[in-house]
């Protein structure tokens, strides 16, 4: 539902077949299974091994010489079934839903464009043309307020833009082009001019117009096929995949430094010259005053402006280097977790089984309670750590294993004190607690209502 409501905007008013949208919530469904198998592990293990406790099963079973651990070991070796079968369903089934779900999402935006262009955005879905409505209303919001349009399609940048004050937009019946209307408006265009002199007589071209009529060629739009896959990214490929990328990724890296060095080498070369002492002599340590007044504030302002280009060449390359760190990392988590769903469902077991047989209790109530307390802790440390991953302040390796390594040693210790009959989380070990530290306070009360009632 989650990605019902996130996409909503696409999804409605597009005229799609119903079993688009069914389609496209069983590719959704897919995407769940990273949460859901778990947290199902976790909580059925608790669940089973809570009413084997609470029944008295367990101290039955272990009266007869059966120890937790052979208790435990079919139901470890169907955990294990899961857990490879949980990392073919990352590696192979999660990879291609997406790819689809995305491609299908995206198909389904661009059946209707003009759906698809929202107030106070630019909308570039149109090859050629960047159009921003102020407002919209009226039926269908076809009524339009404060347009702008910028025309590409000559190559040359914005050179061409056209703003009316309002205006109408349709589509034509036979759905291949979209139809707006402006009223009260002007269209600007920029003078491809060959000298300067030609640029300071005639600037632009500008004509107004009461009404113009703008036609858009939908046929980019109409595929007919809504299924088509399109481009994919790293929520869209298996681990051999992701590691060719995560490879392709370093060697672009590597190439781009090299370019970015030999670039500013080339810049601040400067070839050796060697000076006999006479010569030496009369070299001044001001180069500045080698130069007149004009000269040497022409040279400053020259100095300072190619500083100035500098330290934007390096920003651009610093944001490029970041940009290529982080899709690195992106990558490499991916690669990541497709092992930990894994690694997730046996660690969960062997903390879901033997809290069950410590607490001893079944059923709906208290194993959902340590179900979700236990999951939502895991849920939380991977998130923050998988953050940490993906901004490249910890390893992407580290940021994804941390919720399992921290899980781990309390699925020992549950382990040991279920094997050893524990019952530090049962409730009668809650209750001896409370006893001991309320007997003091109960021993004072009744030494008071027995003096009281001496006096009395």
């Amino acid at each position: 539902m989650q990605m019902v409501w996130k996409y909503i905007d696409d999804l409605a008013g597009r005229g799609i077949e119903w079993y688009y949208i069914v389609e496209l919530l069983f590719y959704w469904s897919a995407t769940v299974m990273p949460y859901a198998l778990p947290i199902s592990v976790l909580l059925s293990s608790l669940m089973t091994f809570g009413a084997f406790g609470e029944h008295y099963e367990l101290a039955a079973m272990k009266s007869a010489g059966i120890s937790l651990q052979r208790i435990m070991r079919p139901v470890t070796l169907i955990v294990i079934l899961i857990s490879i079968g949980a990392f073919f369903f990352a590696n192979h089934v999660i990879p291609y839903a997406n790819l689809k779900a995305f491609s299908l999402i995206e198909n389904i935006s661009k059946k209707k464009p003009a759906f698809n262009i929202r107030s106070g955005i630019f909308y570039s879905g149109i090859d050629g043309y960047s159009i921003k409505i102020g407002h919209k209303g009226g039926e269908n919001e076809s009524e339009l307020e404060d347009i702008l349009i910028y025309d590409h399609t000559t190559n040359n940048g914005n050179t061409k833009v056209t703003s009316a004050k309002t205006g109408k937009m349709e589509i034509t019946p036979d759905e291949r082009y979209l139809e707006i209307t402006l009223r009260d408006g002007s269209t600007y265009e920029e003078v491809n001019a060959k000298s300067r002199r030609e640029r300071e007589k005639m600037p632009f071209i500008k004509a107004s117009f009461d009404e113009a009529l703008i036609r858009f060629n939908l046929s980019q739009f109409q595929s007919g096929d809504l299924r088509e896959a399109g481009s994919k990214n790293f929520m869209m490929m298996n681990v051999a995949q992701l590691k060719y990328t995560v490879d392709s990724l370093k060697n672009g890296t590597i190439v781009r430094r090299e370019e970015f060095a030999n670039n500013i080498e080339a810049k601040y070369y400067f070839e050796n010259i060697t000076l006999d002492s006479a010569n030496a002599a009369h070299v001044k340590d001001d180069v500045l005053a080698y130069l007149n007044g004009p000269m040497s504030v022409r040279a400053i302002q020259n100095a300072m402006r190619i500083a100035r280009s500098n330290i934007e060449f390096l920003n651009q390359a610093i944001s490029e280097y970041d940009w290529r760190d982080k899709m690195q990392a992106r990558h490499a988590v991916e690669v990541h977790k497709k092992f930990t769903l894994s690694v997730a469902c046996f660690v969960l077991f062997f903390i879901g089984a033997p809290l069950g047989a410590i607490i001893r209790k079944g059923g709906m109530g208290a194993p959902v309670v340590f179900s979700f307390l236990v999951f939502i802790s895991y849920h939380v440390i991977n998130t923050i750590f998988e953050k940490y991953g993906q901004d490249v302040v910890l390893e992407p390796w580290i940021s994804i294993w941390a919720g399992t390594f921290i899980l781990m040693p309390f699925g020992l210790l549950l382990t040991m004190s279920a094997a050893n009959d524990s019952s530090i989380l049962s409730s009668e070990f809650y209750g001896n607690f409370k006893r001991i530290f309320t007997n003091p306070f109960n021993r004072k009360k009744k030494l008071i209502d027995e003096d009281t009632a001496a006096v009395q």
